[in-house]
């Protein structure tokens, strides 16, 4: 199974960086990858770049992953922009998790999907530990997914 970073614009870092996340990075392909997972990640600087790579997940299939989202900040300025993004996101395949650290830019509040995310994750100020937990959570449920039918015995 594979796990996807859609990371987004952060102010005053290189493109496609947060702040700290290049020490980051490396720790956080070693644990997936020790795992059994890949760990994929792709950048995005607007909602405009952001639009096709949840598109693309599409093709993904259930059992086969999940999204961790970083928006960043990213700019939702118009109620078509929170629609376009809450259609994306309602239509992902699989489960996702947000990740911040601040929670004004949580997705969730802004678009109101009906496929919210699997758990949001803010850590005030320390981005590089919401990325490890948001992980270890997207570990623990690949690994460990829900059944999709109940059981009877």
């Amino acid at each position: 199974m594979s796990i996807l970073i859609l990371r987004g614009p952060h102010a005053g870092a290189a493109a496609g960086s947060p702040p700290h996340f290049a020490s980051t990075d490396h720790d956080l392909r070693l644990r997936a990858h020790s795992a059994g997972h890949a760990l994929h990640c792709r950048a995005f600087d607007s909602l405009r770049d952001l639009l096709p790579r949840l598109r693309q997940v599409r093709q993904v299939r259930r059992q086969d992953g999940m999204v961790l989202i970083d928006a960043g900040d990213l700019a939702v300025d118009s109620p078509d922009d929170a629609h376009a993004l809450r259609d994306a996101l309602d239509a992902l395949p699989v489960p996702y998790i947000e990740l911040h650290d601040d929670a004004a830019h949580a997705l969730e509040p802004r678009v109101q999907p009906q496929h919210p995310p699997l758990v949001t994750v803010i850590l005030r100020d320390d981005l590089p530990h919401a990325y490890t937990m948001a992980l270890a959570i997207a570990l623990r449920r690949v690994d460990h997914p829900e059944p999709t039918a109940p059981l009877h015995a």
